[in-house]
């Protein structure tokens, strides 16, 4: 699956359903510092039906803390979908963290230099 360069930020194709098995096709930004399985804003969470699951608190890098919700739903890249937890927040960013890429057991690999994005099944490796 080759992804894009999206204001020299790596970024992929997903597609997310909650209980209403309709999903969304939606643009995420892969972030290897994040290493959660999914980051959605409010706006694309809550029309999706997912689950509420809780409330997470995390410490932020700057020492502050901040809580948001966490939701259940199913997640797919590439064809291969898992059902997972998804951290919702306030920013108006998608991001797709390291722990959903091993889950999926899906290799991600950045050329910044030829402005190549691309995820692939480790079993083609």
């Amino acid at each position: 699956m080759l992804g894009n360069f999206n204001n020299d930020q790596p970024s992929i194709e997903i597609e997310v359903r909650g209980v209403s098995e309709v999903g969304k096709q939606l643009t995420a930004f892969v972030d290897s510092g994040f290493n959660s399985y999914l980051q959605l804003p409010f706006v694309e969470a809550f029309p999706l039906g997912l689950v509420l699951a809780g409330i997470q608190k995390k410490t932020l890098a700057d020492g502050s803390s901040s809580s948001h919700f966490v939701c259940r739903g199913t997640v797919c890249v590439d064809g291969k979908c898992i059902v997972t937890t998804i951290d919702i927040v306030q920013a108006n960013i998608i991001l797709i963290g390291t722990k959903l890429l091993k889950e999926l057991d899906k290799t991600f690999i950045l050329d910044c230099a030829a402005g190549r994005v691309e995820i692939i099944d480790n079993a083609t490796k």
